[in-house]
């Protein structure tokens, strides 16, 4: 229920506050990482109720910088999305399978799913590299 309304209120937020239309992805940036240290801050002082605070602070600017940089025609967020799903998917297969695994047979799905990924990379790297 209140992904839904937090999404919707960031929609919103897009559309009617001023400070929203005012602001640019680079602020943003910056915004968050400040809220980031904010909440590291709290983490390391075991304050877990301002630390929820400030990562609610954290997910807002970095949902509003999505938008942003949508709105500025850098990236689509469906594609962010997509990229999730397809990245975890290759990475994370137990997830999929809906499996239990252990500690180290995640950590060799993991490092084994990179090794394809960095071995196909640059296997097409290379090939294209020869073709001129």
């Amino acid at each position: 229920m209140y992904k839904e309304n937090i999404e919707e209120l960031a929609n919103r937020n897009r559309r009617l506050d001023p400070f929203y239309n005012e602001i640019d992805s680079a602020k943003l940036f910056r915004e968050i990482k400040n809220e980031t240290q904010e909440a590291i801050e709290e983490y390391e002082k075991w304050d877990f109720e301002e630390l929820e605070s400030e990562l609610w602070d954290v997910y807002w600017d970095f949902l509003l910088l999505t938008q942003k940089l949508e709105d500025e025609w850098k990236i689509k967020v469906e594609n962010i999305y997509e990229k999730i799903c397809e990245k975890i998917t290759r990475r994370k297969t137990f997830l999929v399978k809906n499996q239990e695994v252990t500690k180290e047979q995640a950590v060799e799905i993991w490092n084994n799913a990179k090794r394809k990924e960095w071995y196909h990379e640059n296997r097409l790297w290379d090939e294209n590299r020869d073709k001129n």
